[in-house]
């Protein structure tokens, strides 16, 4: 290869469960470029309530937003960094939001990008307002 060439690097699949039970079961994962600072595109495939959502990420960092409620409606989210290499991909930092009806962190504790990308997209993440209610309704 001269340096003119780039190399063949491919995208590296990943995939996360996704529910919505209609009973207020709910679960799922966007994952955000710190590039765009926008949600990366995925495919959900879905047989009734379940499901599974796929993306495909080239080398770099992302920002993973996780959401989770039971149907008796305890809350848990987190929001991670991670790496995607061609050999794997790893957690860099990861921050429990909420677990239940625990609130551990609000979205003014996480780093000032993370926050800008987070808020920006808002309307993209599901249970947003609900996973970091507090910041919603001081900053609304």
């Amino acid at each position: 290869m001269n340096q003119n060439q780039t190399p063949n690097v491919q995208p590296r699949a990943l995939h996360f469960p996704y529910k919505n039970t209609g009973m207020g079961g709910f679960e799922d994962v966007v994952i955000l470029s710190f590039r765009t600072r926008k949600p990366v595109k995925s495919a959900l495939r879905k047989s009734g309530t379940h499901g599974i959502r796929y993306y495909r990420l080239f080398p770099g960092r992302y920002l993973l937003y996780k959401v989770w409620r039971s149907n008796s409606g305890n809350l848990y989210g987190a929001v991670s960094i991670i790496s995607v290499r061609e050999d794997g991909v790893e957690t860099e930092k990861e921050w429990e939001i909420v677990h239940g009806k625990e609130q551990k962190l609000q979205l003014t504790d996480l780093p000032k990008n993370i926050q800008e990308i987070l808020s920006a997209n808002k309307e993209e993440l599901p249970l947003f307002r609900s996973v970091f209610l507090l910041n919603v309704e001081e900053g609304e």
